[in-house]
């Protein structure tokens, strides 16, 4: 069986699955920040102006937060749905969220800092978390 074409269909079910939830009018997620994520940029004391990326925003609950804190993100997701979510949902912020599948893209800006919540575990197969390693990395 070839792991990378079964997870493919697996990270790209998100999309129809996001489809579906907003269909009805509902979020799949809280809009509630993670705190975590807070506790990090502060615990590591990254600038304000640094430069963040996030990768698997999904609905847009931690970008939102620093968007309208004042960092620059970047905030990226496979699903194209869901970065449509985000955009409709913060116009203000419309052009800071993009569709990206670290796994295959590359994108040549450099980042302060990077991060993920819940985006690692779905990345099963070994290959795919080494192109997951290998794009923060680059």
């Amino acid at each position: 069986m070839d792991h990378r074409s079964s997870n493919r269909t697996y990270y790209t079910a998100y999309d129809e699955r996001y489809k579906a939830v907003h269909s009805h009018g509902i979020r799949w997620f809280g809009a509630e920040p993670t705190p975590i994520v807070a506790e990090v940029l502060q615990k590591y004391s990254v600038p304000r102006d640094g430069q963040l990326l996030e990768i698997g925003c999904g609905e847009g609950r931690d970008a939102r937060a620093l968007l309208e804190a004042g960092y620059p993100l970047l905030a990226t997701d496979v699903s194209a749905e869901a970065i449509a979510y985000c955009q409709n949902s913060f116009p203000r912020y419309a052009s800071r969220f993009a569709v990206l599948d670290c796994l295959t893209a590359r994108l040549e800006q450099r980042f302060d800092f990077i991060y993920g919540v819940a985006v690692i575990h779905m990345l099963v197969p070994d290959g795919d978390r080494n192109r997951f390693y290998a794009f923060i990395r680059h």
